[in-house]
């Protein structure tokens, strides 16, 4: 998806529950039918709704064991006015590990394709080398709809229009100062995040697919940082064109979780992302990646 989209409902601080994200329905073997459900800023369907039923699609395939990984690509826009339909393939189970593939389609075009690895947990070696960035906690840091709402009269148009409304995820920027009003050197950004709504789900697995939901957010546009306001405008073109995340350990998504961005390098209209997210005991909870079209456009062209 592109940087700062937002789906489109209430008039709540919130435009999408976790019920809804999570809404599939079995439709015969091994197949889905998941709501297209709102549509973000540039007119599709969110990407990370589309990972996150595709994953719970999967999830419905394989006893117990809990998500380890994830890799998918969008490979068209997802139209919002359509049913998505997540066909599952089961591609091996042993023992400890199961293997989907899912595709997701609309009439019969695969718009989503994912990957992912489902393993059942074990004794083993335990590390974390990635420490936590040093960040006020979210209490302390405003949203960014009460950001916008307070610095209206110095933010341009763009940043009003995605930000001042009711958004995917509860967001609060590290440092929204140095985000709307300068470019950084560095093309990094931390912000904290949570789904309120997931606090009545009780399901691991099912919290997995919300983070899943919430990890698509925010993390491509740390690509564009450096050279320009990172959402799509008459200058700039965003869009995610895949998304990997990795699960280290279980989550809740109803608590603040700090996604910690950085992208390591962008070239020939593509920009590459990465991510860490921690939870509140500073926990690495789980990694991210993202490729995106970084397209300079030039209106007078």
């Amino acid at each position: 998806m592109a940087d700062g989209g937002v789906e489109h409902g209430g008039d709540a601080e919130m435009r999408v529950s976790a019920g809804e994200i999570l809404a599939i329905e079995p439709v015969g073997e091994d197949r889905f039918i998941g709501g297209a459900g709102g549509v973000n800023h540039i007119g599709t369907v969110f990407g990370g709704r589309l990972a996150a039923q595709a994953l719970l699609s999967a999830a419905r395939t394989v006893e117990a064991m809990p998500p380890t990984s994830l890799h998918g690509y969008f490979l068209a826009p997802a139209q919002i006015s359509l049913p998505i339909e997540y066909r599952v393939e089961r591609l091996r189970d042993s023992r400890r590990f199961a293997h989907r593939q899912v595709t997701a389609v609309q009439e019969g075009r695969a718009v989503f394709t994912l990957l992912c690895q489902f393993h059942a947990p074990e004794d083993g070696f335990v590390h974390q080398a990635a420490a936590m960035p040093d960040v006020p906690p979210p209490e302390e840091v405003p949203t960014l709809q009460q950001f916008v709402r307070d610095n209206g009269d110095r933010l341009d148009f763009a940043a009003i229009r995605n930000f001042s409304g009711a958004l995917p995820i509860e967001m609060r920027a590290i440092a929204p100062e140095a985000y709307f009003y300068e470019r950084p050197r560095e093309p990094e950004r931390a912000f904290w995040f949570r789904l309120p709504g997931a606090a009545t789900i009780d399901d691991p697995r099912e919290q997995a697919c919300l983070l899943a939901y919430a990890s698509d957010y925010w993390l491509a546009g740390v690509s564009a940082t450096p050279h320009g306001f990172p959402t799509n405008s008459s200058s700039l073109l965003i869009s995610s064109l895949d998304h990997s995340l990795w699960f280290h350990r279980p989550v809740r998504c109803d608590e603040g979780l700090l996604h910690h961005t950085h992208s390591p390098a962008a070239g020939d209209g593509l920009g590459f992302a990465q991510g860490r997210i921690f939870d509140r005991r500073g926990r690495l909870v789980a990694s991210t990646a993202q490729e995106c079209l970084l397209r300079q456009l030039r209106p007078d062209a």
